[in-house]
């Protein structure tokens, strides 16, 4: 009788993409995509809100909620459909651009929080932290479907 170790990790285990006919994408790219994408969403919720009264304005960004939200689902299930939290998250690169077109990016008053500045140092950020999370995105989108069927 062979002696089999209930606590080793099975064979294959980076390799093994599905179990009881559902596909999964390896679990640690789903737990960076999740981690990565819950937190921008958040970061992009929150930072407006604290920056408020150097621009005074107030934005409640709802569209952020629903970025942080779908991170927080992600699984290595995900991906099953078109990824739209990716094009969710492309608005802040856009956003950033329109900024930059109607903003002069050379003026150093508006990279800093300043009265009626668009804060374009946190919008870069969000911009480039948007793009890392579309990337997660689409690589767990495409690893999910390369390996099904």
């Amino acid at each position: 009788m062979t002696h089999v170790d209930p606590y080793a990790p099975p064979r294959h285990a980076e390799l093994d993409f599905t179990r009881q006919g559902v596909t999964l994408v390896p679990r640690p790219l789903a737990v960076q995509t999740r981690k990565i994408v819950n937190r921008f969403g958040l970061f992009q919720f929150v930072w407006p809100m604290v920056v408020a009264y150097w621009t005074d304005s107030f934005v409640l960004d709802l569209w952020a909620l629903f970025i942080a939200t779908n991170g927080r689902r992600v699984t290595p299930a995900s991906f099953k459909r078109f990824p739209w939290t990716a094009v969710m998250c492309l608005v802040y690169p856009i956003a950033l651009v329109a900024s930059i077109q109607s903003n002069d990016p050379l003026d150093i008053w508006n990279w800093v929080p300043a009265r009626f500045s668009p804060v374009l140092s946190l919008q870069l950020v969000s911009a480039v932290w948007s793009l890392y999370a579309v990337f997660l995105i689409l690589k767990c989108h495409f690893a999910h479907n390369r390996f099904q069927g």
